[in-house]
């Protein structure tokens, strides 16, 4: 949380335009600029405070989030954040807590109802359970190029491959998920103590179907915008085909 507050101190987005790091000046470099429009070395913030954070933009400067999200048996608090929080936010439903930014007190279908906005509306969304997924489509959303890819409209398929060979080397070593015996006494125990948050995870993962349509590669995000040259058929058949590689996940 300092190092958001030290951001909002510094302008750390204006100073970052004014600097030529983001914004249109970014992409002025034809050596940084990738046929896709995207930086070769594009800016990410990192950060568990999502409203905190959220702040630092605003109507002159848009920013764009993406999460993943695991199963609540899974969760394992960062203790940092636990420091900055009330005992009884990391006790049960943390993530209803921490999306609708109410770490006390009881909560309800209000908080309940803004977590899962912030999922649905707010989020490029991935979860545990389909990371390399989740990763790959993250990344052509937001035109990435891997390190060694070329970033060129011929060595895309190229690049693609890279890409996924790359993810699935670093989750190699990835803890995997956790599967808890439905029929026990502990797991109804837990259950009945983050029953919001389960919901949340399910709702993740159906955004993560649903976003199959509408968290599209970044070329042919510019083919619907009509700054692209080629035909939209092509887009069209495009769309189609990553619609079905969706559905066989």
């Amino acid at each position: 949380v300092e190092d958001v507050e030290k951001a909002k101190k510094l302008d750390l987005i204006t100073s970052l335009e004014e600097r030529n790091r983001i914004g249109i000046g970014a992409l002025n470099s034809e050596n940084d600029r990738l046929y896709n429009g995207q930086r070769r070395s594009p800016l990410i913030i990192t950060s568990p405070h999502i409203r905190e954070v959220a702040e630092l933009f605003d109507q002159d400067h848009f920013g764009r989030m993406f999460s993943f999200y695991r199963h609540p048996i899974d969760y394992d608090v960062h203790p940092r954040l636990k420091e900055k929080l009330p005992p009884e936010a990391g006790a049960n439903n943390f993530l209803t807590r921490l999306l609708s930014d109410v770490h006390s007190g009881d909560i309800g279908f209000k908080e309940l109802g803004i977590a899962k906005q912030v999922i649905r509306q707010v989020t490029v969304t991935g979860t545990r359970d389909l990371m390399a997924e989740s990763l790959f489509r993250t990344g052509k959303y937001f035109g990435w190029v891997p390190v060694s890819g070329t970033g060129t409209k011929d060595g895309e398929e190229k690049d693609d491959i890279i890409a996924k060979s790359c993810i699935d080397n670093q989750l190699q070593a990835f803890p995997g998920e956790r599967y808890a015996d439905h029929n026990s006494r502990e797991w109804q125990v837990f259950y009945n103590a983050n029953k919001m948050d389960c919901q949340l995870y399910e709702l993740a993962r159906s955004t993560w179907r649903a976003q199959i349509q509408t968290i599209i590669p970044l070329t042919l995000q510019k083919k619907r915008a009509g700054e692209d040259d080629e035909d939209e058929e092509d887009g069209d058949e495009e769309l189609q085909a990553a619609a079905e590689g969706g559905r066989k996940v």
